[in-house]
């Protein structure tokens, strides 16, 4: 008898590992070796001869719809992400999750970061590339994948941040919530009177978290691209302005560095995408997911949260006011 090595993370644990178990051995065709949770629902099987990554899926709809839209990628030639597999019919069900089963891409030692230019600069390339595919795959999904509203998303996310105030005072100084609440505003304001750069054009199918932990560089020295949770019909400049928001923390909130770069010296001679870069979608994001979870752990908050907030802040609002400055005279 062949022994499953499982790495169990806490009490109760055990007993959904065994229930995973018990299903994958009916799924699977194929000895399985060592089971170990990556993060939150998402899980490495290692089994002889392959390796699959198992990934949780809050309904049946949504692990269908990952699997047929990462199957038309492929299909229409974009080549650089993973495929799923359905060895058998019936889906695997624990605790109201489904889980779909995928490729295991065997990552590099050479760990992404948008700290590196030439990073930055691969992942430009491989965004152009999956929208010219995913451009053609509109008119396939447009009934299936909803249609992004990121005015909509931004006020929802204001009003939570503003509902959120009072607890953030026990942990920020009024000078930073003051600022954030400007910027929030202003960015909005100005949208309010100009967002045809975010409705406007040709429409794609977006990615919606191009964060750098969704980019994997494999073993054979491709760069992939991963996680199309929230994916979203639109024009690629949605995505680009969250590209944009995360490329500035690693640039010390450089406009001139930015502009350098392709696509963005196209779009930041728009008022509209200049507006969207003052909104500070990643402290308003972060926070509320911090009140939100009741994460207030000195690790998060000393570690992570007060950090984020201030330490790049002037870069920051200096950045912000040359930005506020240039939409005057476009």
């Amino acid at each position: 008898m062949k022994v499953v090595t499982m790495e169990i993370k806490g009490k109760g644990d055990d007993y959904f590992y065994y229930r995973l178990l018990s299903l994958l051995k009916k799924r699977i065709p194929y000895p399985i070796k060592e089971i170990s949770r990556l993060r939150k629902s998402v899980y490495l099987i290692k089994s002889e001869p392959f390796w699959f990554i198992v990934k949780g899926y809050p309904s049946y709809q949504k692990l269908k719809t990952q699997e047929a839209f990462t199957n038309s990628l492929l299909q229409e030639g974009f080549a650089e992400t993973y495929r799923f597999y359905v060895f058998k019919k019936e889906p695997i069900i624990i605790d109201q999750q489904v889980f779909g089963i995928m490729e295991y891409i065997k990552p590099s030692e050479k760990i992404f970061s948008y700290a590196n230019k030439s990073n930055r600069k691969e992942a430009i390339g491989l965004l152009e590339k999956y929208y010219k595919t995913s451009e053609n795959l509109v008119d396939i999904y447009k009934y299936i994948i909803p249609e992004h509203n990121m005015m909509k998303k931004w006020l929802e996310r204001r009003e939570q941040f503003k509902r959120n105030i009072p607890i953030i005072r026990y942990f920020l100084d009024e000078q930073y919530i003051q600022c954030i609440e400007y910027w929030t505003d202003w960015s909005l304001e100005s949208l309010e009177k100009d967002k045809s750069c975010f409705l406007e054009g040709k429409k794609v199918v977006l990615h919606g978290d191009v964060a750098h932990h969704n980019f994997l560089h494999g073993k054979n020295n491709c760069l992939y691209l991963i996680d199309f949770d929230l994916i979203s019909i639109g024009p690629k400049s949605v995505d680009y302005v969250q590209l944009a928001n995360r490329f500035l923390l690693h640039i010390n909130w450089s406009f001139s560095q930015l502009e350098k770069m392709p696509v963005f010296n196209e779009l930041v001679k728009n008022k509209a995408f200049l507006s969207a870069l003052v909104y500070p979608s990643d402290l308003l994001r972060e926070w509320n997911r911090c009140i939100r979870q009741k994460n207030f752990s000195k690790k998060v908050l000393e570690n992570y949260m007060i950090p984020l907030t201030t330490n790049q802040f002037a870069k920051r609002k200096k950045f912000a006011d040359q930005i506020i400055q240039l939409t005057k005279i476009i």
